[in-house]
């Protein structure tokens, strides 16, 4: 199996972090693995907001959890780390683009030998007054919708594979 195959299926959703910040070099090639997705048509509309502070981290976390009612203890599972992938509003290629960008992110965090986890909720959200507000504040461009966000730290509990289903492929010749 190659090695790129072997960081696919080693890759998970963490789901409990340390407390302890990554270096700051390791979360820049996170960011360097994402700028080097593919963009639709080549635009590249996006921004890499990296939230490099567990309390700034948590204070985004809350007002997502008051913006969609998520409960007290809403905090991104305690990471210290959030990038937030945004694109420019209105771009039909927000969608796919952010989701490439993820990906690579999700990928080089596995091959580092840290945890991450895939946050939706931001994107739901990210136009709720408060939430508006905070994100505003940490840099991400007001024209821009978030398009997803990756928890990231080091892996506190480890989480186990699940299965894949099977006969979700057809094969034509």
């Amino acid at each position: 199996m190659s090695e790129l195959m072997q960081i696919i299926r080693s890759r998970r959703s963490t789901r409990a972090f340390k407390a302890a910040l990554p270096p700051r070099e390791q979360i820049m090639q996170l960011v360097e693995a994402a700028e080097w997705a593919p963009s639709g048509m080549g635009k590249f509309l996006w921004h890499f907001t990296v939230v490099y502070n567990a309390e700034k981290s948590l204070r985004l976390a809350r007002a997502v959890a008051e913006a969609m009612d998520c409960g007290p203890e809403y905090n991104f599972y305690g990471a210290p780390v959030n990038i937030i992938i945004s694109y420019q509003r209105g771009e039909a290629h927000a969608l796919p683009d952010g989701s490439a960008a993820m990906e690579n992110l999700l990928l080089a965090a596995t091959e580092l030998g840290l945890g991450s986890c895939w946050i939706n909720q931001l994107r739901e959200c990210c136009d709720a007054p408060g939430v508006r507000a905070v994100l505003t504040e940490y840099g991400v461009p007001e024209d821009h919708i978030v398009v997803c966000s990756a928890a990231i730290g080091y892996v506190d509990k480890e989480t186990p594979a699940k299965p894949r289903k099977t006969g979700v492929a057809t094969f034509l010749e």
